[in-house]
């Protein structure tokens, strides 16, 4: 029976016991129930008999008759803020890929990029009909709220943010921040400020608390007005950031900066403006790069382990597969300093 006609007839058959438009039953099977407002509890009823009938979508049918295999491959699909298509998201597909070999497994991935603050336009991807499971990064709380309302019939694994709903992998990340503040020489700072985004996630602002938090300990002043929300990260923006903050903070600082791509605009007014590091300001960043390393003077980082990860968000969509856990699975991973002269910790 060729792949079109089987599936319509497990439709067919699926509609006629639940009492149901073959219609209806396809909407739903394909993840557009909510874009035409099919009942939650309609939803629920299909997808219940698609997993006890087995139901294998198109997706699997087509791949496995293009390669011949025995066994349909796992499908992953990766969504990552467009924004952050930076070297993090190189560096999960890189971590996900190398995972992938170690284990010798059957796996595919396919990326899908998501304007900021727009990832409900992609809740339909997130079904049977079109992967296996999802891997989610960089969702505002707004987006995760949104992600959390609905279910779905396959795994979906949070990178970087914790959930109660879903798996999820993660890095401890007030700890992060309070490791941040130890790098700073309390004997001659005095003050800090952290220079963030407007749409930032609960983990930047976990981080954000945490750096605060230990700085108050160490008695550094860190006040709400001497914070700065950014719109995005470019070279020019990270220019003017210091001339904002110049304005608002007194000298000598320490600046935690969560985002290592304003770096180079950052120094180049640092250097204009005639301010020494580390003497007169303490600099550290949230994620490393070769540019913080190599930089004069080299930059202080605390970076994400995401290639560790992505292997274990791997390792979770396997246990998932193999054994049909049925209840979230958290792994949480410590972050990774790089102690440099920005902080006089070299």
């Amino acid at each position: 029976m060729g792949e079109n006609q089987s599936s319509r007839t497990h439709i067919k058959e699926m509609a006629e016991k639940l009492g149901l438009s073959a219609g209806t039953v396809s909407v739903v099977l394909n993840g557009r129930g909510d874009s035409v407002r099919i009942a939650k509890e309609t939803q629920k009823r299909i997808l219940e008999l698609a997993k006890e009938m087995n139901y294998q979508p198109n997706i699997y049918a087509r791949r496995l008759r293009k390669a011949g295999q025995e066994q349909a491959p796992i499908i992953i699909a990766v969504f990552w803020r467009k924004d952050n298509l930076n070297s993090r998201l190189g560096k999960f597909l890189a971590g996900l890929y190398e995972s992938i070999v170690k284990r010798g497994c059957n796996v595919e991935i396919m990326v899908q990029p998501y304007e900021p603050g727009e990832f409900k336009e992609h809740l339909h991807q997130i079904h049977s009909s079109r992967c296996s499971g999802a891997m989610i990064g960089g969702l505002t709380e707004e987006e995760q709220v949104c992600l959390e309302e609905q279910d779905y019939d396959i795994p979906v694994i949070l990178v970087g943010r914790n959930t109660e709903k879903f798996h999820c992998v993660l890095m401890d990340n007030y700890r992060a921040g309070e490791k941040c503040a130890s790098a700073i020489d309390s004997s001659r700072i005095k003050t800090a400020a952290v220079v963030s985004f407007h749409k930032s996630s609960r983990a930047a602002r976990l981080l954000e608390v945490g750096f605060t938090m230990a700085c108050q300990d160490k008695g550094i002043t860190v006040r709400e007005d001497w914070k700065l929300r950014l719109e995005r990260s470019t070279y020019e923006i990270g220019y003017h950031a210091v001339e904002e903050l110049m304005a608002r903070i007194p000298f000598p600082s320490a600046w935690m900066v969560l985002d290592s791509r304003l770096a180079a605009g950052m120094l180049a007014a640092c250097q204009d403006n005639g301010i020494v590091i580390p003497r007169d300001l303490n600099l550290i960043f949230f994620e490393d790069s070769e540019l913080l390393k190599y930089n004069k003077p080299s930059l202080t980082s605390v970076d994400v382990p995401v290639a560790d990860m992505a292997e274990k968000a791997l390792d979770i969509l396997l246990l998932i597969n193999e054994n049909k856990v049925d209840i979230p699975i958290k792994r949480e991973l410590l972050p990774v300093y790089h102690m440099r002269e920005s902080t006089g910790k070299l």
